[in-house]
């Protein structure tokens, strides 16, 4: 299906210009400004080890609900939403709530979608969950991303 867009092959676009990276939804750990940015550092290591890879990618920044028709045409949108969480007011035995929160974080499983568009036109989609701590330091979280982005890669190549 990408071939036939433009007349050029998956390959052919896969070392023209880099895909914008942009975020829709909160990522546990990072301000809205910093999602982008990450996500195209990780995403760009994942896409230079795909096979056929060599895929770039750029940080486009938060879309405050912006139009469709304003959005990046070539460009991958990662929406993040947090799944509830029943961590209720339970007794438990050990340190304080707060106190294990510190020491060993608060770990949040969120849902994730991964949507592909080349010249404007969605190509291909994949979906994911993983629970996260938080941060550009959760290992979880970078190999999550890298996952996501060679799967969406390989679905494109289809």
């Amino acid at each position: 299906m990408l071939g036939a867009l433009g007349g050029m092959s998956p390959v052919a676009r896969a070392q023209g210009a880099p895909l914008a990276v942009t975020a829709i939804g909160e990522l546990p750990g990072f301000q809205p400004r910093e999602v982008a940015p990450f996500l195209a550092i990780v995403m760009n290591t994942a896409g230079k080890n795909t096979p056929g890879g060599g895929q770039s990618f750029a940080a486009v920044g938060p879309i405050p609900s912006a139009p469709p028709d304003r959005a990046a045409p070539d460009r991958v949108e990662w929406t993040f939403r947090p799944n509830p969480y029943a961590g209720g007011a339970s007794r438990t035995l050990g340190p304080p709530r707060s106190t294990a929160s510190r020491l060993f974080g608060v770990h949040r499983l969120i849902s994730v979608e991964l949507r592909l568009y080349r010249d404007g036109r969605y190509q291909t989609q994949v979906f994911g969950q993983v629970e996260v701590q938080g941060g550009r330091r959760d290992a979880d979280l970078q190999t999550f991303v890298c996952d996501m982005t060679r799967r969406l890669l390989d679905a494109a190549a289809q």
